[in-house]
């Protein structure tokens, strides 16, 4: 069966489900939803293969529409995943040892303005459980993976690049990208990180572990970070400095952002994704791509959900794209159409 018919199936599986599943609790509906594409990894049928690739900033996917970090944290569907026509796949954020994030409830639906906020705070089961099932589920996935790591909530700022040096050594020969998230808002203090100083060290210190060990491997790993919606121009500008002096590969941007659209959302604390994020995350991306220049790697992540979003991400300099609320909110029929986007 051709990937088309495949996946129209799914759409109107999903389009059937979707009325069940945001009568659950979003953490309840989102946990389903992976089983149920780990299980679709599973069902028999050819191993997904890539007829052609484009090299895009040192990645060679096959469409430039990823998953974004979050959606599958432990990689609980890698095989599943891949099979759904993404180009690439983020997961994470992890951290170097288990954690179970901040109290319940953690996420909340905004259907009206079709978006999310969760305080989830890096839950996750740790770097190395992670890490196992990316070395199980490899050979059967044809698409660049990458991960997304974090530090441990009770890790002082002062230690946290041990955190980070960490993830980066136990993922560096698995995976085709890293992303040093120092962007969540629902871990304390972690933003911080993205101050000049803190952030010059960071990156000086990961990139040195990268070029170190690359002469022992057979291929470069990307290094990426993950930047918040939130930055004041010279916060930006401060940042994109020390991205691109340090020997940084690309950015993802943005992360989820603490303003508040509406009175609705102002009753949650988190990060809100989803289509309000969409104009922070466009001016982001074009300020970084005037700040970057051209041929510097920039993944547009942030209330993309239909191709009319998606060409204005490209068009501000975006050169790939992440989901993850547009999934939510639409479910496989997004990622189809988005796929297309050149």
């Amino acid at each position: 069966m051709c990937v088309f018919r495949i996946l129209h199936r799914i759409v109107n599986i999903y389009e059937l489900l979707r009325p069940i599943l945001f009568s659950l609790p979003p953490e309840w509906a989102h946990q389903l939803t992976l089983n149920a594409l780990r299980w679709y990894g599973y069902l028999p049928g050819k191993t997904n293969t890539v007829s052609s690739t484009i090299d895009v900033g040192g990645l060679h996917v096959t469409n430039r529409v990823g998953l974004a970090a979050g959606f599958d944290k432990d990689g609980v569907a890698i095989r599943g995943l891949s099979r759904l026509n993404f180009g690439f796949l983020e997961l994470g954020a992890v951290t170097p040892r288990g954690q179970p994030g901040n109290s319940r409830p953690r996420v909340f639906r905004l259907k009206k303005e079709f978006a999310l906020i969760n305080r989830l705070g890096f839950n996750n089961q740790g770097i190395d459980a992670l890490i196992q099932k990316i070395v199980n589920e490899k050979p059967r996935v044809r698409v660049p993976i990458g991960i997304n790591i974090g530090k441990n909530f009770d890790t002082p700022l002062e230690q946290a690049i041990e955190d980070y040096e960490y993830c980066f050594t136990q993922a560096n020969s698995l995976v085709d990208f890293v992303t040093i998230n120092i962007s969540s808002p629902n871990t304390p203090g972690l933003r911080e990180l993205q101050g000049m100083q803190q952030v010059q060290n960071l990156l000086a210190r990961l990139v040195h572990l990268r070029d170190s060990s690359t002469k022992n491997q057979e291929k470069r790993t990307l290094l990426l970070v993950k930047i918040s919606p939130d930055l004041a121009e010279w916060e930006l500008d401060n940042l994109c400095a020390a991205i691109r002096s340090e020997g940084i590969d690309g950015i993802v941007a943005t992360n989820t952002t603490t303003t508040r659209p509406s009175k609705d959302s102002e009753q949650h604390q988190g990060g809100l994704s989803g289509r309000p994020l969409f104009p922070l995350t466009l001016n982001c991306v074009s300020r970084a791509r005037s700040l970057l220049g051209e041929g510097f790697l920039i993944i547009g992540c942030g209330g993309i959900w239909n191709v009319a979003s998606a060409t204005k991400m490209r068009e501000a300099g975006a050169d790939l794209l992440q989901l993850y609320t547009g999934l939510v909110y639409h479910g496989p029929r997004c990622l189809r159409e988005i796929s297309q986007v050149e």
